[in-house]
């Protein structure tokens, strides 16, 4: 029988969801020897471009392997010690980060901004609610993210100067929206392309956290020919296959300082005559950007 290429734009327990270069949607599961001996956790990731069969008269088909990803984004699974591909064959990641409610972690923001350069996704740093603060300025935790190559867009309730550049990004290429639940992840895509009508959450009051209104990762089409993948809030984020003296090469700075350490397997934490603190305490190394870098090093959030 003839196999047929088409995308995974949506999965559910066991079910993918394709949808062919003729915009026809088909529900399929996996073959079963396909992830025998991967790493990948019996996973297939929205994004992925698939094989599949489907045979006549049959409304379920078979899923018959996965072509190789140009992009993905992955984390270390919760609770087990294995790689789990959110999405795949990505241009963008929006990481959508709350100015308040809920509260920004930088460690989550520095996790997933080296877990995108891990897959080769070209990350935007996206702030939300910035109408819950007086002037992005007022954010101290976003100061060492102004001084790298990062694209960082702005948005309020009511929309926002960036709003157009949003749109033309998301309406152009292929994106994953991802940060923790209540961000406003769902409100942003309602804004700017109401067609999508998707549900929004609110965060509570009493422990800050946004409840989640996008259970399964999904694929929706928009603007004039680009693709966002919605997911689920994330609350922990943990770097896959990625070891700490791989670390340094995820900053520039650190690793640009590094080669004048003393010591050639310095971790730039405890070691003496260590060149990267001491222009970290010149305030040429942002003293945050290096609490980031160690937090990874430390494994914290």
């Amino acid at each position: 029988m003839t196999e047929a290429v088409a995308t995974v734009v949506r999965r559910t327990k066991g079910f993918y969801y394709l949808t062919t270069p003729e915009g026809q949607e088909i529900e399929c599961k996996a073959k079963g020897s396909l992830f025998r001996n991967s790493k990948y956790d019996n996973q297939i990731a929205v994004g992925d471009k698939v094989t599949y069969q489907l045979e006549p008269g049959q409304e379920l088909g078979m899923i018959q392997g996965v072509l190789p990803r140009k992009s993905f984004l992955s984390r270390t699974r919760v609770g087990i010690e294995v790689e789990q591909v959110i999405a795949a064959n990505l241009d963008l990641m929006f990481l959508v980060v709350a100015a308040k409610d809920p509260e920004p972690k930088p460690g989550l923001v520095w996790r997933m901004l080296v877990a995108a350069n891990l897959g080769s996704v070209r990350p935007v740093l996206l702030v939300t609610k910035l109408d819950l603060v007086h002037h992005h300025k007022d954010l101290p935790w976003l100061r060492p993210f102004l001084n790298i190559d990062l694209e960082i867009l702005f948005s309020s309730k009511g929309g926002g100067a960036d709003d157009n550049r949003l749109a033309d990004l998301l309406g152009g290429n292929v994106s994953v929206v991802a940060g923790h639940s209540g961000v406003g992840k769902s409100s942003l895509l309602n804004r700017l392309f109401p067609d999508l009508d998707l549900k929004v959450g609110e965060v509570n009051e009493k422990t800050s956290k946004g409840s989640h209104t996008t259970t399964y990762a999904r694929m929706l089409n928009v603007g004039p020919t680009g693709a966002v993948i919605d997911t689920p809030g994330v609350r922990e984020f943990g770097l896959w296959n990625l070891e700490p003296k791989n670390i340094r090469d995820h900053f520039p700075l650190i690793r640009q300082f590094s080669g004048h350490c003393k010591h050639a397997d310095c971790t730039h934490t405890h070691e003496p005559h260590c060149f990267v603190k001491a222009e970290v305490e010149a305030g040429r190394i942002d003293k945050d950007l290096y609490a980031g870098y160690v937090g990874l090093l430390e494994g914290g959030e």
